[in-house]
């Protein structure tokens, strides 16, 4: 039963990474073509905050096992 929690939890967070990315770019688009709104702008922020500090959780979760 941990076994499948724990394939669920690695599925959810790919799904995540990957809507994440994928919304990351459409608002990059955005910000090309107008200026981006409030709430848009904090979403831009949040998520490049975000895949910074997963890239360093990763990267010390590899070389600090």
């Amino acid at each position: 039963m941990i076994l499948l929690a724990e394939i669920l939890r690695v599925i959810a967070s790919v799904l995540l990474i990957l809507s994440s990315g994928f919304y990351l770019r459409h608002l990059e688009k955005t910000k090309r073509q107008r200026k981006l709104a409030s709430l848009e702008l904090i979403m831009y922020i949040m998520i490049q905050l975000a895949f910074i500090l997963f890239a360093i959780g990763l990267l010390i979760g590899v070389f600090f096992r």
